[in-house]
């Protein structure tokens, strides 16, 4: 079947996503509000050998290598596996430098990063059976999570319109945040202009299966759990691969796919994938897979505004409620492991230089928090200091989210004091 849009409302949509959506340089993503807290001191559980402005990002990328300084570009090429050096900040910037220029950092002014180095393993397997360059990623990543204090490994599917070293330079500070953490990304072909969300979004489903493996290759690290996220256009990607690797394991029940795959919490921000699909069809797989699945929603998210004008139904980043029946919302209600979070309201910016209230995950210091924190271990959202007026099954960020999540980690870790 072929969708017509009407050309007015293309033409909007792409006038938007133009005006909206420019190209941005490598650039670390400001330091979560509780990192700048004056009570706090993270860096002190940083063991010394990993002070560094240096880290390593795994990446599993089918885009197809440049031999230039972009490294992949936006062709597509069988999943290669490797590991992209990142410098944080600016050449020759110390340990104490960089730490300082979290205290500072806003979203007002960028900071520099660049991936310096690209190690390639080879290709990897396209079997159940691992392949050479399969053991030497999980090899390289158990070496990682040896030398950490955290050994949760995060790993991350991009949205569209964005360079591999990018995505790898901006997951770098999320994982230098955690403390130095094992972090994988997951890399698919897509274009700098924005006209490449109605090709790209869509091509880029092709690479499902690659996820799916992806995931099963990763249970075989020595990681204590697995935190997964998606973003935008990526969100469709994991929720079917979630759902490909739930059937390939329907004699398990929930307990064993915990002790078989080790998911922590399965997190979809911003997410441009269909509502009520998402309802009827991946919820359940997800929620047999993970701890928790966890769903962060805006509706002032623009681009997800206009992703939903060109289908004609709600984004799960942007639902609408009457999109579903009684039922499907009774079954998102009922089961506490599944968490809404409506963001819409939370002070301070909701974007870094692309489509307005599109970006909040990374750009809004306070919601980063929340996504650091869940990035870090499968905590339930009331320990997290989240709030759920009058019982409602949505969480919400409260005023006082910082202090109170300052407070909790002291009294848990009182080595943090600063």
């Amino acid at each position: 079947m072929i969708l017509r849009f009407p050309r007015e409302l293309v033409l909007a949509a792409l006038t938007a996503l133009a005006t909206g959506c420019a190209t941005v340089e490598p650039h670390l993503v400001p330091a979560p509000t509780i990192f700048k807290d004056d009570r706090l001191a993270f860096e002190k559980t940083v063991p010394a050998a990993l002070q560094s402005t240096r880290l390593p990002v795994f990446f599993a990328t089918t885009r197809a290598a440049t031999g230039g300084p972009d490294h992949f570009g936006n062709e597509s090429a069988p999943m290669t596996l490797g590991v992209a050096r990142v410098r944080l900040g600016e050449q020759g910037w110390s340990w104490n430098e960089l730490i300082a220029s979290n205290r500072a950092s806003s979203v007002d002014k960028p900071r520099n990063g660049a991936v310096e180095s690209i190690e390639v393993m080879g290709r990897a397997g396209d079997d159940a059976a691992l392949s050479d360059t399969d053991r030497a990623f999980v090899a390289a990543i158990d070496a990682q999570l040896a030398r950490v204090r955290n050994p949760e490994l995060v790993f991350y599917v991009h949205g569209y319109k964005v360079t591999f070293d990018e995505v790898a330079v901006q997951m770098g500070s999320f994982a230098h945040y955690l403390g130095q953490q094992a972090t994988v990304t997951f890399q698919w072909p897509t274009g700098t202009n924005f006209w490449n969300y109605l090709l790209d979004c869509p091509r880029a489903h092709q690479y499902i299966p690659d996820i799916e493996r992806l995931i099963a290759l990763l249970a075989r690290t020595k990681a204590q759990h697995i935190n997964v996220m998606a973003y935008s256009c990526g969100s469709p990607l994991l929720a079917a691969a979630l759902d490909r690797l739930r059937s390939r394991n329907h004699e398990l029940d929930h307990e064993a796919l915990q002790r078989r795959y080790r998911l922590g919490n399965v997190i979809f921000v911003a997410s441009d994938v269909d509502l009520k699909t998402f309802a009827s069809e991946h919820v359940q797989p997800a929620l047999d897979l993970a701890r928790q699945v966890i769903v962060y929603f805006s509706q002032i998210d623009r681009a997800l505004g206009f992703s939903a004008l060109l289908a004609g139904t709600s984004r799960l980043g942007q639902p609408d409620i009457s999109d579903l029946t009684a039922e499907e919302i009774q079954r998102l209600a009922s089961n506490p492991r599944f968490q809404a979070i409506n963001v819409t309201d939370v002070r301070g910016a909701h974007e870094m230089g692309g489509m307005k209230g599109h970006g909040y995950w990374y750009a809004n210091e306070i919601i980063s928090t929340d996504v650091a924190l869940s990035l870090r271990y499968p905590i339930p959202p009331a320990n997290r200091c989240l709030t759920n007026p009058e019982g409602k099954r949505v969480w919400h960020i409260p005023n006082n989210y910082v202090d109170c999540v300052a407070n909790r980690l002291l009294e848990r870790y009182p080595e943090l004091r600063r």
